[in-house]
């Protein structure tokens, strides 16, 4: 069972450590905490979300160097048990990679293992450079709002003007961005 207790006091007492450390794995928990600790006054959402942004991007943009020059062969020798994990990655990226490429670290199970699976497909670096940008700001824009606008609004049960005025910008570039991405994938598959 999950201790949501645990994951609270390791925020308050390491704050933007804390935040750092999440960002390195899997920690939409911790961002999410963190957030939601900002919304009480306690940290800042602006730092929290510059950490986790920063952070986020710059791992996965190491792990993909790794992948890209060693490829994966050592990391399934080492660990068997990511044989799975390592086709069922290769499998989303021959299908959608741009899309895969985007959403992979809202993948829960898989975000860490990616970036090196991305860079051992021999993906264009640059290419995967901007996508990891952009993905790395989606996630810790919506793991951030989520996180702060859920205490916000149970602390005193209102929705504040402005994280309602950035919300509503977020989810529509958000949607925007993805019928773009959808669109652009279409005219591939049919260009084939």
């Amino acid at each position: 069972m999950f201790d949501f207790s645990l994951v609270s006091g390791f925020v308050k007492d390491w704050g933007y450590l804390a935040v750092f450390l999440g960002s390195i794995v899997e920690g939409e928990v911790i961002l999410l905490t963190a957030s939601a600790f900002a919304a009480g006054g306690y940290l800042s959402i602006y730092k929290i979300f510059a950490i986790a942004f920063t952070t986020t991007v710059f791992v996965d943009q190491i792990l993909f160097f790794v992948g890209y020059k060693t490829g994966t062969d050592w990391l399934i020798h080492r660990f068997p048990k990511l044989r799975s994990a390592r086709e069922k990655v290769f499998s989303l990226l021959n299908k959608m990679d741009i899309f895969f490429i985007f959403a992979f670290r809202f993948i829960y199970g898989i975000r860490t293992i990616s970036p090196i699976i991305i860079g051992a497909a021999k993906i264009n670096p640059p290419r995967f450079v901007g996508y990891n940008i952009l993905s790395g700001f989606c996630w810790a824009f919506l793991g951030c709002f989520i996180g702060y606008v859920v205490a916000d609004v149970f602390a005193d049960g209102t929705f504040d003007t402005m994280p309602a005025v950035i919300a509503v910008s977020g989810i529509i570039a958000l949607l925007g961005f993805g019928i773009f991405m959808a669109m652009k994938i279409k005219k591939a598959k049919n260009s084939d």
